[in-house]
């Protein structure tokens, strides 16, 4: 299998002291906080983002309903 360390990057929970030093043919990787998996955010921060943009989008939703 071929890993590009262009393509690629890493994320890790939010934790302290954690060596993230990974390396691909003597590249070391980027890191990343967030990103977009299965119309998802997936972040360091657990899933109080994913929360928050489902009551962002639920709301959105409610404002368009009209009574009948």
């Amino acid at each position: 299998m071929k890993i590009s360390a262009e393509k690629n990057k890493l994320r890790t929970n939010n934790i302290d002291d954690i060596n993230t030093d990974i390396k691909v043919d003597g590249k070391k990787l980027g890191t990343v906080k967030n990103f977009k998996y299965l119309e998802s955010v997936v972040s360091d921060k657990g899933s109080k983002p994913k929360i928050l943009s489902r009551i962002a989008q639920t709301t959105a939703a409610l404002t368009k309903l009209r009574p009948v």
